[in-house]
């Protein structure tokens, strides 16, 4: 084979290819173009026709848009008001925390959050936990939680024997006073 024959054979070989890919880019055009004809139509026939709104209705609308937008305002500036209070609420109630030096002040402050958030109202600058009938200050109120069984664990340790130990005052011992056999045998050891 000489060299223009094979110059021939590539040139018919790509003709083929270019005329066999050109065909089915047709078809697939011709597809597409069909689809996006169709969507054309239902677009331009689902538009409704458009009626000029009298003065009337154009009132009642803006009359009712503007209710809603007060009433949205409203909302808002209630749940702005309650974020306040919350955040007022929390900063008492931290200051407080870090006054009785308990442990785990943040934790402390979820939880008693958690039971007393809406017990505890503000009169002016003092902060103050009403539980049925009674009033306590929130110093009193944390207190009396620290005391209870669920607030024992935010107590420091004793720093005798440990948290649930019982403080026991050490007494001088007297020079004077006989040792019992029992004092003696604890000292041993």
């Amino acid at each position: 084979m000489t060299e223009q024959e094979i110059q021939a054979l590539i040139d018919a070989s790509l003709n083929s290819f270019k005329t066999e890919i050109s065909t089915e880019f047709t078809k697939a055009n011709q597809g597409l173009a069909a689809s996006v004809t169709k969507e054309i139509k239902k677009l331009q026939t689902a538009q409704p026709t458009v009626v000029e709104p009298t003065e009337a209705i154009q009132d009642k609308l803006t009359l009712k848009a503007l209710e809603q937008q007060l009433t949205d305002l409203k909302t808002q500036l209630a749940n702005k008001d309650l974020e306040a209070i919350a955040a007022k609420r929390s900063s008492a109630v931290s200051q407080v925390i870090a006054n009785s030096k308990s442990l785990s002040p943040a934790i402390l402050q979820k939880v008693f959050l958690l039971d007393y958030a809406d017990k505890i109202k503000q009169e002016g600058d003092k902060w103050y936990v009403t539980e049925g009938d009674t009033v306590s200050t929130l110093e009193d109120a944390l207190n009396s939680y620290l005391s209870s069984e669920d607030g024992k664990a935010f107590v420091p340790a004793s720093g005798v024997r440990g948290s649930d130990a019982q403080e026991t005052k050490v007494t001088p011992v007297d020079p004077n006073q006989k040792v019992k056999a029992a004092d003696a045998l604890f000292e041993s050891f």
